[in-house]
């Protein structure tokens, strides 16, 4: 039965440990049953639905805007943003704030969910993800995407700028617009979120300034 559960929660005592070992999470007492649920499982519910979201977001953003060069360039084979900023995007310029608030946010205290337990209620009317949600946050990616692509490039038309410091400049537009959405969402700070939110745009900046002086550096 335990393994037919979509969380399994097993119990160690003197009749064994056979659904220990079949379990998701064990446990000596049934005393912990209600924090693990009431208190753990509405964080880890809050967490992995504003992540799901959040990770759709960031990703779309960053798509959105190659999408829209592709259109203004009418789907020529160029590109403006480097392939280091593509792959450095999900590795380096965003990850890491991610993980942080995925790990450590909580929108409320112990107390509070042991206090009321009908908040555990959340979950189960899919308050923290759902497709209504999931639109939401399509509309809002859409027309983000299109003020980061566009502002930088009204902002910089009939100049002599180049195509590479043209994607220079939407590469840092998206990555601090995407902090700056995680950050307005963080429901509690300490100085891991803040080292992972700011330190990703600084870190951002940091590496593209390198990768520009890359070919200069390889030259010389």
């Amino acid at each position: 039965m335990i393994q037919m559960a979509d969380v399994g929660v097993g119990i160690s005592g003197q009749e064994g440990r056979q659904a220990v070992m079949a379990s998701d999470f064990a446990m000596g007492q049934f005393r912990f049953l209600v924090p693990l649920l009431l208190v753990h499982g509405h964080w880890n519910y809050q967490r992995m639905g504003y992540m799901i979201l959040y990770n759709f977001y960031r990703n779309a953003v960053f798509v959105l805007v190659l999408f829209w060069y592709v259109l203004f360039t009418c789907f020529t084979l160029t590109t403006a943003i480097t392939e280091w900023s593509s792959v450095l995007y999900s590795v380096i310029y965003t990850a890491l704030p991610t993980i942080v608030a995925g790990i450590l946010d909580k929108d409320l205290s112990r107390r509070t969910l042991l206090k009321y337990p009908q908040l555990y209620r959340a979950g189960q009317k899919q308050e923290c993800y759902n497709k209504k949600l999931f639109w939401i946050t399509m509309i809002d990616t859409f027309w983000q995407s299109a003020v980061a692509f566009f502002i930088p490039l009204l902002a910089y038309w009939g100049s002599t700028i180049d195509a590479s410091s043209i994607g220079d400049l939407w590469t840092l537009a998206v990555v601090i617009l995407v902090n700056l959405h995680l950050a307005m969402d963080v429901n509690r700070w300490n100085w891991l979120t803040h080292a992972a939110i700011w330190g990703s745009i600084i870190a951002t900046f940091i590496c593209v300034m390198v990768i520009d002086a890359l070919p200069f550096l390889v030259g010389y």
